[in-house]
């Protein structure tokens, strides 16, 4: 069983895209831009010289709203913190209460609470502008987003909900649309194209993407989830792969420096073997986005099988400063510090991905083959190798109940009869040992010979 799993991430939560934008360093890709001020009010799609809605509003709620805008705008090129994500999020507010049909101005105040992460005060704004009166292709916009906070607190139905709700108000909304391809594509991996339901997925996937291109043909977010749908499947149909190949070339040509889009090449690279070339567009998305986490995973785990085993651990260890609680960080740091010999390292981090999901079974299967392969193996005192040997046959035990690959409970399995075998071998050898008689005494060595007595003197 591999010590841990390749996670050829389709780096999901970067890949969700936040109408407006995402706060900073979340690694959110944006979803066309701030919505402008009402004399040109838009729809969150529109690009710099497109043509847009217009709206007139008086000019008391135009000013208000414009005021807002530069105080937001002015913190968005890089000096976001929570003081000035509440200080936009009151003035976006005050505006709304004062101009009620603005749904635009309580949309903002979501999106200044999101830039900080302050989901829920995100959440409490993005449902009131949702229940405001007014277009619903503005409305769409808050739902949208709602729905990324919901995929983030890990409820994928609400999401889902919310995402197909904004297509229904407003299906020229890329972002939902993205995200709804985002999320089919994370099922299709979960069940397999060999799974009656994978066609359906990958269909819908590739229509909203299609939709997505057709409003917006350099949206490089949609060319990375489409290139990344026909990665897909590949086993059974190789020329997906040239498929996804040309996908993610076109993303490319829009924006190289885009870090899913990079990490996506590697992943591509990675299915047709080319290992190095994999861990360059890995290590590239890295620089792009340093807290982009799934892509320092795939460096760690591509070092990993590299065996450099100090870069592994640096990717692992940064991956973790980020995501205390990911699972297969802790496994992929384990099996490095492994690597380096720090055994007792190696076996805490496995237990800590024991305690953040018992359910699955790589800890214990690591912690079984640290105490099997490294542990007992290396003991001189044969007697304290069978509790150690018992130790790693425990683990392979509680690893046969967890959710694991039938093929890697089978290959346990043959680990616990090895270990049988072999300490039924210890037992026997000490068993001989204990029944050999003792050895003769040695004899005790000869007396010196005395010394010849000198001869006389002349």
């Amino acid at each position: 069983m591999r010590t841990t799993k390749l996670i050829s991430s389709a780096a999901f939560a970067a890949l969700l895209v936040a109408c407006g934008g995402g706060s900073k360093g979340s690694g959110l890709a944006k979803g066309g831009g701030v919505p402008p001020p009402p004399a040109v009010i838009g729809d969150g799609n529109a690009k710099p010289g497109q043509p847009v809605e217009k709206r007139e509003l008086s000019k008391d709620a135009r000013k208000d709203y414009e005021s807002a805008v530069a105080f937001f705008q002015q913190n968005d090129k890089g000096s976001w913190n929570e003081s000035a994500c509440r200080g936009a999020a009151d003035r976006f507010q005050a505006v709304a209460r004062e101009h009620s049909d603005l749904v635009e101005a309580q949309f903002m105040a979501g999106l200044s609470f999101h830039r900080c992460n302050l989901l829920k005060d995100a959440e409490t704004a993005y449902q009131a502008a949702s229940r405001m009166k007014g277009d619903p292709a503005k409305i769409a916009m808050s739902l949208s987003n709602l729905g990324e906070l919901y995929y983030r607190a890990g409820k994928l139905d609400g999401a889902k909900q919310y995402w197909e709700s904004a297509v229904k108000a407003n299906g020229k909304l890329i972002a939902a649309r993205i995200n709804l391809a985002t999320l089919e594509l994370e099922q299709m991996r979960k069940i397999g194209d060999k799974d009656s339901k994978w066609k359906a997925l990958e269909e819908d996937a590739r229509f909203n993407l299609s939709n997505v291109l057709g409003v917006d043909s350099d949206s490089y977010q949609a060319y990375t989830v489409y290139g990344l749908i026909y990665m897909e499947g590949y086993q059974r149909n190789r020329n997906r792969l040239d498929l996804a190949k040309l996908l993610l070339e076109e993303g490319k040509k829009r924006n190289e420096k885009y870090a899913p889009l990079q990490n996506a090449f590697g992943l591509l690279n990675m299915r047709k073997n080319a290992l190095s070339l994999a861990l360059q567009n890995f290590q590239a998305a890295v620089e792009l986005d340093p807290k982009f986490a799934e892509a320092r995973m795939n460096v760690g785990l591509t070092t990993l099988g590299f065996r450099n085993y100090e870069v592994a651990k640096e990717q692992f260890s940064k991956v973790i400063e980020l995501q205390p609680k990911n699972y297969d960080a802790h496994i992929g740091l384990g099996a490095a510090l492994r690597g380096l010999k720090d055994l007792d390292g190696a076996e805490a981090n496995y237990k800590k991905a024991k305690d953040i999901d018992p359910k699955r079974g790589e800890a214990y299967y690591n912690l079984a083959v640290l105490y099997k392969d490294f542990r007992a193996s290396k003991q001189d005192d044969l007697k304290a190798s069978l509790g150690t040997y018992n130790t790693a046959k425990d683990f392979f035990r509680q690893f046969l109940d967890k959710q694991a690959d039938e093929t890697d409970k089978a290959e346990a399995k043959e680990q616990i009869t090895l270990i049988d075998k072999t300490t039924t071998q210890i037992q026997s050898f000490i068993k001989a040992q204990a029944n050999m008689p003792p050895p003769p005494p040695t004899p005790a060595p000869a007396p010196a010979a005395a010394p010849a007595p000198a001869a006389p003197k002349k």
